[in-house]
Parts: structure tokens; sequence; C-alpha cells
């Protein structure tokens, strides 16, 4: 294995909980729990995503419309401005909230021992680096070694995203190895350019009907570790 890919929101990071801070900081106690808000979130972040996948930020109206959609579910109701002020926290206010565990950092100090690292994101540039900075995650990967959607033209599921980001690091889709934890775009994205891919799948949400499993799925950060001790384990021995 030459080099291992991360996807950054929801698999470095749990996403869950700067959002729920986001959220509390400006409208106060919400009868909900972090894992909870997220999720409603994610049900009406279509057209966010969409912007995304489609290679373009997405409008202030789109992330408005979230907002509004999502605080619905909880009985809230939020006029524009209040959810111009969601997004606000939640995309630059929220990095207190944002940790790396100690169990993710053991996974990256340990494919840092035996292989190249990167990140592919989709997102706006400078804020998924800052947030690769919050996270301390330089210490493992190198800024070259960081390809974001806003900065390429093209965003994952297109696999053109992930064949570029191997081109640039000198290694080959197929020696390589990707981690993320949404399956549309992640998994499906990676395999279309020929990687195969760890489904980092600790929300244990079911695979969409059709799709082609990951050759590897996982339910928690330790989950992760161990299976990255035993495939780094077996390339030891084979190449030994």
């Amino acid at each position: 294995m030459d080099a291992i890919l991360f996807d950054i929101d929801d698999t470095l990071y749990d996403q869950a909980q700067p959002f729920a801070h986001a959220v509390r900081s400006v409208l106060g106690s919400i009868p909900a729990s972090d894992d909870e808000l997220f999720d409603a979130s994610r049900r009406h972040s279509g057209q966010v995503f969409a912007a995304l996948s489609a290679g373009r930020l997405p409008t202030q109206g789109e992330y408005v419309r979230r907002m509004q959609q999502t605080m619905a579910d909880f009985g809230v109701s939020v006029d524009r401005q209040t959810a111009i002020a969601l997004q606000r926290a939640y995309s630059h206010d929220s990095g207190e909230a944002m940790s790396l565990s100690p169990t993710m950092a053991q996974v990256l100090d340990l494919c840092h021992r035996h292989a190249r690292l990167g990140v592919v994101s989709n997102g706006r540039d400078d804020r998924q680096r800052d947030k690769l900075r919050i996270l301390g995650v330089y210490r493992w990967v190198r800024p070259e070694d960081v390809f974001v959607s806003d900065a390429m033209g093209v965003a994952k599921p297109d696999a053109a995203i992930f064949l570029r980001a191997c081109r640039h690091m000198g290694v080959e889709p197929s020696r390589s190895l990707y981690v993320g934890d949404a399956f549309r775009v992640d998994v499906a994205g990676a395999h279309a350019a020929g990687m195969p891919v760890v489904w980092f799948n600790h929300r244990n949400r079911e695979m969409p009907r059709g799709e082609q499993p990951a050759e590897h799925e996982v339910r928690s950060a330790e989950q992760l570790l161990s299976l990255m001790r035993s495939l780094l384990h077996d390339q030891e021995t084979r190449d030994a």
C-alpha cells in the first residue's frame, strides 16, 4: 500500500459535535441530541451536496433552506437572518467543538509509519485546510497532499478528484486506500477511480441498493484502528 487518503468531515472528526455547538450557540437549548441534530441536517442537505458534487460552492439560499428545514424538524421556526447566523456559526465559530479523537490519532500514527497520507475532501479550500489545522492533522499529512474540491475544480463522487490526487502524489490508485464515511460520495467515488475503500460507517447506515460494497466496513474508530493494524501487518508480511 503506497498511500492512504482520508475524507475530513465526519471521518477524521465527529461532525455532529460542531453542528450541535453552532445550533445551541445561536438558539440556546434544543430538545435533541447532537446526533439527532446532525442527522436532521443531513436529511435536508440534498441541495448543498448537489452543489458540491457539481464542483461549485452552495449558495447562501441553499444553506438557509437547510438550516430552516433542519430546525423545523424540532418544531423551531427560524427566519432568514437567524438561518444565516446558524450557518455562520457552523462554518466559522465551531472550531472549539471540533477535535481529533485519541483513537483517530492512533490510526493516523499507524498509517503514517507505513504509507504516505493524503486528504480528499469536498468544500471550500481555505475552510477545509483550516479544519485540518484545528485538528492537528498536518502532523501526518503534508499540505501539498490535501486536495479540496474548491481548488481542484471537481468534487467527489467524480473519479477525477481521486485520480488527480493520486497523480499529484505519484501513487497508483490500485495501490492506495481511501477512508470515508459517505457511501455515495466516498465509496462510490473512490471505486470509480479504481481505489479500494474503507467505509467508515460509524453512523450505522444501510448500504444503498445496487452499489458495489466497500472492500472493508468499520463502525467505529476502534474498529478502524484494528483493521489498519491487520492490513498493514499483512503488507509487512508480504514485503518481508
